[in-house]
């Protein structure tokens, strides 16, 4: 019997019950069980693929895979260079160890299968793909820690010493090439771009590493060590600057195309410096002066590197160059500028360049490097390298007043080659100038070298060195982006 006030055909809340059992059957249950019908057709009628194509990587498979590969390439990466730290070495000698170790040398021969499993096909080019991205932001940092003041404060001794650092060696390098030409030239490589390459490979100096490691030695505040750092900036703007001219040979055919490739670059550069910079300055400080405004001034800033290294790529220049240019031209008194390469920094070091050293290990056989005619071109490239470096810096310093230790000690910051070596190193592999047999050489003498630095540093104490008798510049009158230099990034 109904209750006074119940309105006929039961309850409300019966009613209220009953519609959502409906409702639940029809919009849950029912597409449900229509879903699962269709999921047993199509697994009993499956869908016939072609004979011996193989299956391709579904995406979130393939994402699965590449997390896999950065967590093992970041765990090796990070506990080798706390081994490289605790031997006395800069942690990048022991991550550059590191990729050479899960490449096919070490890691491929031991466990083959497991090697496939970390690293398998499809997950190589997205890898290469990851570190070329951290090259690019990683030439911008060492761009935007160019010693541009220390540069002109040191004046024409740094000028003249840096460029002997690298002329002498790579002079030395084209005869090199010369001997290696025959054997080791790729096909379909013109022999002008090979010579002009292997000269530079053996001429270079990595400036990061070596700002870390005379921080390291407490050289970084002294006269030396700020002459030091100096000729290396000189000598990587130069080096840079002849990758550009051999990168436009390779992809031009003519001596007409090089100039006109060189010409446009110059004129980009010009315009970056001379229009571009100040322009730049007075953006930014108009923006910070609005605290954020409308517009995301890290967004702007990594617009600008982009926009730099796709101009230069497509003026036939690697993209490196316009994003170590658009370092060059950042203002350097920018608080924004600064927050962007502390935050930059981080992804760049601790995950994309991992993966630009897992790129090299998985490109570099060990193996090639072990014959005895190889390991007589390592001698040979050792040996150039090494004398021709220390010898062009030990010459050039002497001439310019410097004594005998302390110009051997110049010698050795400049034999000091690291990741901007492997970057190098990386541009000749990829354009095809250097084959892998080659590459791999040039790779063992770039961590030899790279090793023997802080060794050879400690060996001659040049922390104990008595006052230069030439005057000069004492520890408080180095520029303090000296100090800013080595302090600011772990390379």
């Amino acid at each position: 019997m109904s209750g006074a006030g119940e309105p006929e055909g039961g309850p409300p809340r019966s009613r209220g019950t009953a519609r959502a059992l409906v409702g639940y059957g029809l919009l849950v249950l029912l597409p449900v069980a229509l879903a699962l019908l269709m999921l047993r057709h199509g697994v009993g009628h499956p869908v016939q693929e072609t004979a011996g194509a193989p299956k391709p990587a579904e995406p979130a498979d393939l994402a699965g895979q590449v997390l896999v590969a950065g967590a093992v390439v970041v765990a090796a990466a990070g506990l080798l260079g706390l081994v490289a730290r605790a031997a006395g070495q800069s942690p990048v000698v022991g991550e550059i160890l590191a990729g050479l170790l899960l490449g096919p040398s070490v890691f491929g021969a031991l466990a083959p299968g497991v090697s496939k499993e970390v690293f398998p096909a499809a997950v190589t080019p997205v890898m290469n793909t990851l570190a070329q991205v951290g090259v690019v932001f990683f030439m911008f940092l060492v761009g935007l820690e160019m010693p541009l003041t220390m540069l002109r404060r040191l004046g024409g001794k740094v000028l003249s010493a840096g460029h002997a650092a690298l002329a002498v060696p790579f002079l030395l390098g084209m005869f090199i090439a010369l001997r290696l030409r025959g054997d080791y030239q790729p096909d379909g490589v013109r022999t002008a771009p090979f010579l002009l390459f292997v000269a530079l490979s053996v001429s270079v100096t990595a400036f990061p590493v070596l700002a870390r490691i005379l921080s390291d030695r407490e050289l970084i505040g002294t006269r030396l060590g700020a002459m030091g750092l100096a000729m290396a900036g000189v000598g990587d703007v130069t080096a840079w600057c002849a990758l550009g001219v051999v990168v436009a040979q390779v992809r031009n055919d003519s001596p007409l195309g090089v100039l006109v490739a060189v010409a446009e670059v110059v004129t980009f550069t010009t315009v970056l410096w001379f229009v571009v910079r100040p322009a730049l300055a007075h953006v930014l400080r108009l923006l910070e002066s609005r605290r954020g405004g409308v517009l995301p001034i890290g967004m702007l800033i990594t617009f600008f590197v982009l926009i730099c290294a796709v101009t230069t790529n497509a003026l036939g220049v690697h993209a490196i160059f316009g994003a170590f240019l658009a370092g060059v031209v950042m203002p350097r008194s920018s608080r924004t500028v600064r927050d962007f390469a502390h935050r930059t920094e981080g992804l760049a070091l601790w995950l994309l360049l991992p993966f630009f050293f897992a790129a090299v290990g998985l490109q570099t056989r060990l193996q090639s490097v072990f014959s005895l005619s190889a390991l007589g071109v390592l001698a040979l490239v050792l040996l150039v390298a090494v004398a021709g470096k220390i010898g062009g810096t030990f010459a050039a310093a002497r001439l310019a007043g410097e004594g005998n230790r302390e110009a051997l000690g110049l010698g050795v910051m400049m034999n000091c080659r690291g990741l901007t070596e492997l970057v190098v190193l990386n541009v000749g592999l990829s354009l095809g100038v250097i084959d892998s047999r080659l590459f791999a050489v040039l790779v063992v003498m770039t961590l030899v070298t790279t090793v023997a630095t802080d060794p050879l540093l400690r060996l001659l104490r040049l922390d104990r060195l008595p006052p230069s008798p030439g005057g000069g510049h004492s520890p408080a009158e180095v520029p303090a982006q000296a100090q800013e230099t080595a302090g600011a990034r772990q390379p």
